[in-house]
């Protein structure tokens, strides 16, 4: 019986935390370059609870097959390239592949998909509110003016007084050896340890400036899964509160037997 509660038990945590987080994927439909998250779950048996000590196997001893127990093992993102939506604004950027953009930050350079840039008083690019974009040379000032243009391979030109183009900087493009490594802040940036810097031939990686890159999130798959998982919750809230009832009944009648 005991069992049979923590089983059902096991479960109402796991839906709440996969509740969790597709509110919170649903919330960021319409955040610029947003990935989102799922969770993954792992089964074990009773006997994984009373064998922790893998180091003595002969002391074990069997104890039945047991119920099975669902675990949350780990968050992790999906980090699928998300749709372009045209802006037709310059100071817009997006990026299709495995790159991030960077930004330097108080707190050190971090990463983003978004990119909503905007042009600060001193007239460098920046990610509002987080820092300044990157570029091969370190902060990117355009002077203040947003009439540059962009190449796929992340070559920032500018015109000058004859009206010819001329190379301001390159935008630092960030691959990151393990996407799993990276590890998300409380905002639209993301820290990463180690990460490669794309060279000029920008393998797996375009810029295209005028657009910028939706959220990976579809709403239609999100909310069945909503669905899903309040069913899934509802079905294991319903399990414990049988378990407990039975609980109380057994221990009513074994007090009427002393």
């Amino acid at each position: 019986m005991i069992r049979g509660f923590y089983t059902a038990a096991s479960g109402m945590l796991a839906q709440e935390k996969r509740l969790n987080a597709i509110a919170n994927n649903i919330a960021n439909v319409n955040t610029v370059g947003y990935k989102k998250d799922d969770l993954v779950f792992s089964t074990f048996g009773e006997h994984i609870a009373v064998r922790m000590n893998k180091y003595n196997m002969g002391s074990l001893h069997r104890i039945g097959e047991g119920n099975w127990m669902q675990v949350t093992q780990e968050r992790y993102t999906d980090f699928a390239q998300g749709g372009f939506e045209t802006t037709n604004r310059a100071l817009d950027m997006a990026i299709r592949g495995d790159g991030f953009f960077v930004i330097s930050t108080p707190d050190g350079n971090r990463l983003t998909r978004d990119g909503q840039f905007a042009l600060c008083p001193e007239g460098y690019l920046e990610l509002p509110n987080f820092g300044r974009v990157q570029g091969q040379d370190g902060d990117i000032n355009t002077e203040g003016r947003s009439d540059f243009f962009v190449a796929r391979n992340g070559e920032i030109f500018l015109p000058n007084e004859e009206g010819e183009m001329e190379m301001l900087d390159r935008l630092l493009i960030a691959l990151p050896y393990d996407h799993a490594a990276l590890e998300r802040e409380p905002s639209k940036l993301w820290l990463a340890t180690e990460y490669a810097i794309a060279d000029e031939a920008m393998a797996n990686t375009t810029i295209f400036q005028h657009h910028v890159e939706r959220s990976n999130v579809n709403m239609a798959q999100e909310m069945t899964r909503m669905m899903a998982a309040q069913r899934s919750l509802q079905s294991a809230s319903a399990l414990v509160r049988m378990h407990d009832e039975m609980s109380e009944q057994g221990s009513r009648r074994i007090s009427s037997m002393r």
